[in-house]
């Protein structure tokens, strides 16, 4: 079945018209390179200012308040260690921090 397919499109592609191009085609190419400026080479301090001009960053408010609940959020799901060790500075915070007193 994919051999009459293929066959079938081998015909219709050597039946095709293909139109010659024009005489002019080279000169018109060449006239048109001409009028289109040419690229420098960008110093690199120019060429990263147009790099980081290409990313739109959010403003900076909502990138400090989303770093701050995602900081919040990681700092609330980790889970509370009771073990007493030597080192009780670690849970006198944790305990003052999870108090079953309201947020504020």
């Amino acid at each position: 079945m994919t051999d009459k397919r293929d066959e079938k499109l081998d015909g219709l592609l050597r039946s095709r018209s293909i139109e010659a191009a024009s005489p002019d085609l080279a000169q018109r190419v060449i006239l048109k390179a001409q009028q289109l400026p040419q690229s420098n080479s960008l110093p690199l301090w120019q060429w990263l200012r147009d790099l980081f001009a290409e990313f739109h960053l959010p403003k900076p408010a909502y990138v400090l308040a989303s770093a701050l609940v995602m900081g919040m959020v990681i700092g609330f799901s980790v889970p509370q260690e009771t073990s007493q060790g030597e080192d009780d500075s670690g849970a006198i915070i944790q305990t003052f921090l999870s108090g079953d007193e309201a947020l504020l």
